[in-house]
């Protein structure tokens, strides 16, 4: 990926529109050019995976308002250039934005009408380059914080806009009574799960692995990126992972199919295993 300045990028040209591009029109112009570069219609060329994530960059900023007048703001001479945002910030937002990434789905439908075998969660994959990216909150609910708990689902429930790749199973001592009942509700709501299992449910199978994962207080009170890395036999993966703020000893967060393989070829989970220990 090129260094320059992302304000330096011409991210109309790249997606074949000008700059006065509707909405639709940006949809449109991604939608033909990702049907065009999607890796798995070009095997045999080793650049249609950079292509396919360079507009999809371009994608990502342009149908994101905010972004969109925040590079054109840069690209203007005296703008100064600055448009410091990160490849993988805009490929996060873009996923977490439910309005700009529905057109995974319609790739994927489109990709599998061809006779390729493409889903919604492969397209992650793509653009993250194969790496684990675990990001957005998590909602804690303890044997000593049912109120807390309490106080924050109300406030995610009331924005509406809370969504995760996260889970995390609940420790022992679930609320119950309207209290357990609204945090199931909004389990189910938030994070897109059914009833979460508890700790002593977690990685029981033969696939599932735990790692742990080892975090600073100051790092588990603001929340931090963490690379992990998971053995696989004789072979590493490294897996970056974004750990919400606010979490505890105790707190497990799954990885879903990045445990062992079997020999059928399903995989069990991860789980990163929080202790959060003083000092640095």
């Amino acid at each position: 990926m090129s260094r320059r300045p992302r304000s330096d990028r011409d991210y109309y040209g790249l997606l074949g529109i000008e700059p006065g591009a509707s909405e639709e029109e940006i949809r449109r112009a991604y939608r033909r050019q990702a049907l065009r570069w999607h890796p798995d219609r070009n095997a045999g060329d080793p650049g249609a995976a950079e292509r396919f994530k360079e507009i999809s960059e371009a994608y990502a900023v342009l149908i994101d308002p905010v972004k969109r007048q925040a590079w054109d703001a840069a690209r203007r001479p005296g703008g100064g250039g600055d448009f410091g945002v990160t490849r993988d910030d805009l490929f996060r937002d873009l996923f977490e934005d439910p309005r700009a990434s529905a057109i995974f789905d319609e790739l994927a439908a489109e990709l599998q009408r061809m006779g390729l075998r493409v889903e919604r969660r492969d397209f992650h994959e793509t653009l993250f380059g194969g790496r684990a990216v675990v990001s957005g909150r998590i909602v804690i609910v303890g044997p000593f914080q049912p109120v807390t708990a309490f106080f924050r689902l109300a406030r995610a429930v009331a924005r509406g806009a809370l969504r995760a790749r996260v889970e995390a199973p609940e420790p022992a001592a679930r609320p119950t009574g309207l209290l357990g009942r609204l945090v199931a509700a909004g389990s189910r709501r938030l994070l897109g799960l059914g009833t979460a299992p508890s700790p002593s449910a977690a990685a029981t199978s033969a696939g599932d692995i735990e790692v742990p994962l080892r975090l600073a207080e100051d790092e588990a009170a603001r929340g931090v990126r963490k690379r992990v890395v998971l053995r696989h036999g004789d072979s590493n993966e490294e897996i970056l992972v974004t750990v919400p703020a606010g979490v505890t000893t105790g707190t497990r967060l799954r990885l879903r199919g990045k445990g062992r393989r079997a020999a059928d070829g399903a995989a069990g989970d991860a789980y990163l295993v929080v202790e959060v220990t003083a000092g640095r």
